[in-house]
This record gives structure tokens, sequence and C-alpha cells, in this order.
């Protein structure tokens, strides 16, 4: 997937200004854990919408809510309601409530724009943090001569899918590296398998909990494979020494 173009197609103003679908949400916020450049650009114009709602904002006199207050609480002496002031006077505390509202709610949502941005740039520090350590980690894989890689790209069903296995030879340890499948139903969740001469091993069940601490996720060990895979299974089946869904990706060693 070209990120730059996926940026450049609308995705980020129409998520932040409510407008995407609820699809497209979900899969531009897994975007964002993906790649630290789409983060950047929803950070980006999320401060670039508050800065020009502080830019445009009219701060109002000090006293104004007094008097707002006074003016709508105010009692008096009594006109009868056939005067035109008292029309007026009754338009005018309708008016008075009305802007006291329009402040209010402007006020609330600046606050709530700056609170959010602050929470994007922590995310886009603790995502930067996991970045590093995932490239570290990889970095120490690729550097030990008995450690195989299997490039798993994505099958007819899910052909913009694809994952990587990091399998280490002597020590059989396996991890996974999920680069990009689509968020599961609740009811399902993902499994990946060993192939030796066809006959799938079961190496575990992938957790695919967005909040998880580590990117490259370590799965059961594998004594032999020729190639590795990974398929969308129902949650909490009695038997899962054996593939029953769809597969997802699939890669050789």
């Amino acid at each position: 997937m070209n990120v730059q173009e996926y940026i450049s197609g609308g995705i980020v103003e129409s998520y932040v200004l409510g407008l995407a679908s609820a699809e497209e949400r979900s899969e531009f916020e897994q975007m964002c854990r993906l790649y630290p450049e789409v983060l950047k650009a929803r950070i980006a114009f999320e401060e670039a919408l508050e800065k020009q709602a502080l830019d445009t904002a009219i701060i109002p006199p000090a006293d104004l809510k007094n008097k707002i207050l006074e003016q709508i609480n105010s009692g008096g002496k009594v006109i009868s309601m056939q005067t035109g002031a008292s029309a007026k006077i009754n338009w005018l505390k309708y008016v008075a409530a009305a802007c006291f509202i329009l402040l209010a709610g402007s006020f609330y949502w600046n606050i709530s724009l700056y609170n959010k941005n602050k929470k994007l740039r922590t995310d886009n520090d603790n995502t930067v943090a996991k970045l590093n350590t995932l490239e570290n980690d990889i970095r120490i894989l690729q550097q030990n001569p008995n450690v195989k890689m299997a490039a798993m790209k994505g099958m007819d069903i899910s052909p913009q899918s694809y994952t990587t296995v990091y399998w280490d030879t002597a020590s059989h340890d396996v991890y996974l590296l999920a680069n990009n499948l689509p968020i599961p139903p609740t009811d399902k969740q993902y499994q990946l398998w060993a192939l030796l001469d066809g006959k799938p091993v079961d190496l575990g069940m992938i957790d695919f909990d967005v909040n998880q601490k580590r990117l490259l996720v370590r799965m059961k060990n594998a004594q032999n494979a020729q190639a590795f895979a990974i398929t969308l299974e129902k949650k909490d089946r009695p038997d899962v020494s054996a593939p029953q869904g769809d597969m997802y990706v699939m890669g050789k060693l």
C-alpha cells in the first residue's frame, strides 16, 4: 500500500470531521497504529483545526457572562403583554440565552480539541517507541544466521493482507509480525500454522489487541516447517488442531 496516496486521498479530513463511515474509521485507526506518518497527518490536521478555531475566536468581554445572566434572571416591573417594550425584552432574553449557549459550546469544543490533540501526541510518542523496539528486535533476528524469514502474502479473500514470520531453526522460536491484517469480527480470531508436507501444525492464536505492548509477537515453537499460514477461525472452538476457517495469508521459507 502506498501510504502517501492513502493520506492524500482525503481520509484524514473525513475521519477528523466525522464524515467517514464506520468501516473507514476502523481502517483509518488501524493505519494510524501501523504507520506513524498516517498518525502524524491526523495530528497535523487536528492541530490546524485547533489553530483556526483559536485564530478566529472572538474573546468576549470579561463581564459579558454576568450581564447576560442578569438580563435573563432579571425581575422588575410587570409590563403588559400588549406593549412593544415587553416583546422586545423577551426577545432580547432569548437572544442573550442563545449567545451564552453558543459561547459555552465554542469554549467546550476548543478545550475538547486541545485534550484530543494532547492524547494524539502521546499516542504518537508511544507508537514511535514501539516501532523503535520493533526495529531493534528485527535487527537482532536478521543478524542471527539461524533465523529464516517467511513473507506471507494475502490470499484471494484478502489480497491486501501480508504478515511476516521469523523462525529460529536452532531454538525453534517463532515470531510473528502482523504487518497488515483486517480487524477480525468479535467472534473470530486469527490462528498461525506451520506447514510441513502440506500438514498444518498449530502455532497458536493471534491476540489482535491493538494496544498490545509489542508488535513482534512470539508464538508457539515450530520443530519443522516448510511454510507458514494464517487462517481466520471461530473463537473457543473445541478442536484447534486443524484449520476450519479461510486462509488469509501464506508464505514459504
